[in-house]
């Protein structure tokens, strides 16, 4: 056929249409898609119409309907080469279609069986239904988890889930943390009596370690009579307790070997040794968490001391050792009441002794470390001190050790905190350890971990004074430890401390 003899719409062809190779039918030119002017019978309408597909979709058969031959049977025609159909959507105006060209009838259309759409839609769905389950496979894990964590009895998971209850329990504003979604019985299971705890009787077990105190009526007869040795013992003593005027062998912190760097005695790291002064300080790395210990070979040098603004207001470590004469280090003691976080730290908890004076009132839920006459330190439940030859002593818990004796394990439900403990070795050397918390380099650590510290630097008694953002150790006029007050440099307003007196005041006194 040649051109001049094709139609108009032969001769233009609509914008979607394109040779595709098709299979010939009577009334269709071979490699053209479209069909001549003259009109072809019904059934050859059916055959070589073409369905209204979607872009980009393949053609896999179109059958062929004949009716005008009923027992015509159904042979699908070749099928198309895999090609994207041209980048079309419908017809958009049905009226400018002519007669010749034929369209999909309704009924066609309602019979006719679309093909697969093989990238375009089923991907769609395959998202829908992603995002659709996960959230719910997070949820699900979530769930699991949380019924693991507290209900499960496996003794890892248990382990931190005390740990976590006693952590959020024993914080003065973050309770919520455990008691929002953790049921009240477990928490008071884990607890026990820290929360409430009943009251308790006196230790009797520490009687042979602190002295009675004389009748009054004998007190003044039993001074005039000792009183010369008593102060040539007083003489002696002072001159023993000076490794600098002793031989060697009386240096029971093995100062004279000791460089910084070293490795002490207990595997920790020497970071300071002051030959003059009596003492070392050695930096303790745990599980998760570090800090600092420091020794000091006399136990009569170390005694409480307290802000001088009782009531009033707290003071800072360097700021409380400056208010004493020839104080060269300390660390906090006693815990203190905070209303409305106002920081004053002078509202002071349980009761308190220094250097025979009183302050606060005594509590029957919280132990007792005190330093007696004959410079021992006891920790334990003592509920009348002024039965027994005290000069120094804070109340606060729990105890450590006692009479060589480890009286904690693990967490004891009172969790991961920063941490401040004394103690006591058995030739009377004081053990004084902090343990960072809340900071980048240590989350803290439980009162077990304080103990087994305390019993590798050989104490026989011991026990945790406050904690939390209370806790510092200063030396000659500086802070030592990272603590996580509001100001590190210079730490909390606290009410008392434990204080160690310069060799040089105690050689002059």
């Amino acid at each position: 056929m040649n051109n001049q003899s094709q139609s108009p719409h032969q001769q233009s062809k609509l914008p979607f249409e394109k040779d595709i190779p098709l299979k010939t039918c009577e009334g269709t030119e071979v490699g053209d898609h479209r069909h001549t002017p003259q009109k072809p019978s019904q059934t050859h309408k059916r055959a070589c119409r073409e369905p209204k597909l979607h872009p980009k979709t393949s053609i896999e058969a179109i059958t062929i309907d004949s009716q005008d031959d009923e027992n015509a049977a159904k042979e699908p025609l070749d099928t198309l080469e895999t090609a994207a159909i041209p980048d079309f959507h419908r017809i958009s105006d049905i009226n400018q279609v002519s007669d010749a060209d034929w369209v999909v009838e309704k009924s066609d259309r309602d019979t006719f069986d679309p093909p697969k759409y093989e990238n375009h839609i089923a991907p769609v769905k395959s998202k829908r239904k992603l995002w659709l389950w996960i959230p719910l496979g997070l949820l699900s894990l979530a769930v699991i988890g949380y019924l693991t964590f507290v209900f499960v009895p496996i003794p890892f998971i248990r382990n931190l889930r005390d740990g976590y209850i006693g952590t959020a329990m024993t914080t003065a504003d973050h309770q919520w943390l455990a008691t929002a979604f953790i049921p009240r019985a477990i928490i008071d299971d884990v607890m026990g009596d820290i929360i409430n705890p009943p009251e308790r009787e006196d230790d009797t077990d520490l009687a042979d370690l602190i002295i009675k105190k004389p009748e009054t009526s004998d007190k003044a007869t039993d001074t005039q009579q000792t009183s010369p040795n008593t102060k040539e013992e007083t003489s002696v003593s002072e001159t023993d307790t000076n490794p600098s005027q002793l031989p060697p062998e009386n240096d029971i912190l093995k100062l004279s070997a000791m460089q910084v760097g070293d490795t002490d005695y207990a595997g920790y790291t020497v970071t300071h040794v002051d030959m003059e002064e009596g003492l070392f300080i050695s930096k303790i790395k745990g599980s998760g968490f570090q800090g600092y210990a420091m020794l000091i070979d006399d136990p009569a040098r170390v005694f409480v001391g307290t802000t001088p603004e009782k009531n009033n207001r707290g003071y800072r470590i360097l700021e409380m050792m400056d208010s004493y004469d020839d104080v060269i280090a300390g660390i906090n003691a006693s815990g203190f009441a905070d209303p409305n976080d106002s920081g004053r730290g002078c509202d002071i908890i349980g009761f308190c002794m220094s250097e025979g004076e009183e302050w606060g009132t005594y509590t029957n839920t919280m132990a007792s470390i005190v330093l007696t006459d004959d410079n021992k330190l006891v920790a334990g439940w003592i509920s009348n001190w002024s039965q027994y030859n005290i000069r120094d002593g804070m109340q606060f818990g729990p105890v450590l050790i006692k009479n060589g004796e480890n009286q904690i394990e693990g967490g004891g439900g009172y969790g991961w905190h920063p941490r401040t403990a004394i103690g006591q070795r058995e030739d009377g050397a004081i053990i004084m350890i902090v343990i960072d918390g809340r900071v980048a380099a240590s989350l803290g650590c439980q009162v077990g971990d304080l103990a087994s510290i305390m019993l590798e630097y050989g104490a026989v008694n011991a026990g945790c004074c406050d904690g939390g953002s209370s806790v510092v150790l200063a030396y000659d006029g500086a802070i030592i430890n990272e603590n996580s007050s509001a100001n590190p440099e210079y730490g909390r307003r606290i009410p008392n401390a434990f204080l160690v007196r310069s060799k040089k005041e105690t050689a002059t006194s």
